[in-house]
């Protein structure tokens, strides 16, 4: 009986708010609808549904994947985009995650190069936490041609995190791919 009073009550409410007229006091979301998004462990399969918000929980358009051969013809180059794990910082507690390149079949060999962490939320959204400035890097040869984007930690509960890294290599079209390394951390950030 509660549960259908509380669904009449909603969808009066609605009604109501369709005409333009003030719902009743006693029109309030119910607890499951009230739920605030909060970080956590991203969930097997998620990958594929979620989006992306930036810093000021705008979405932000993502291509993640390489393009097939025959596009590559087209569009131009394809240097290697280089990533890491996203994991805790060695100065303090902090989630880290670096970015570079690799020239691939590209003739230039400088590139700017910037990589931005991800935070998994509950509401399937994966936030932009940190970025690294753009940098003009030469192709990574091991020792500090990268970029590093980091963010202190809030608490040491494991959560999920995403390293995205851009390259675009200078004076020539390449892929436009923002490929992403993805790991569990002990690091949350509200």
């Amino acid at each position: 009986m509660k549960q259908a009073t509380r669904v009449l009550s909603a969808l009066a409410a609605t009604t109501l708010a369709l005409v333009g007229v003030a719902a009743p006091a006693q029109a309030v979301a119910g607890p499951a609808e009230a739920a605030v998004a909060v970080p956590g462990i991203a969930p097997p399969g998620s990958a594929s549904t979620a989006i992306y918000l930036d810093s000021a929980g705008r979405v932000i358009p993502m291509a993640t994947t390489t393009g097939t051969a025959a596009d590559t013809t087209l569009i131009g180059c394809t240097p290697e985009s280089g990533r890491d794990n996203p994991h805790r910082s060695g100065t303090g507690v902090a989630v880290s995650g670096h970015g570079w390149w690799r020239q691939g079949n590209c003739s230039n060999n400088r590139a700017n190069v910037f990589n931005c962490l991800y935070e998994w939320y509950t509401d399937n959204s994966w936030r932009q936490k940190a970025c690294s400035s753009t940098r003009e890097l030469r192709p990574y040869t091991g020792s500090g041609d990268r970029t590093v984007a980091r963010h202190d930690c809030d608490d040491t509960q494991m959560t999920s995190w995403r390293n995205h890294v851009d390259v675009d290599v200078i004076g020539e079209i390449d892929t436009g791919e923002w490929p992403y390394r993805q790991n569990d951390v002990a690091c949350r950030v509200y």
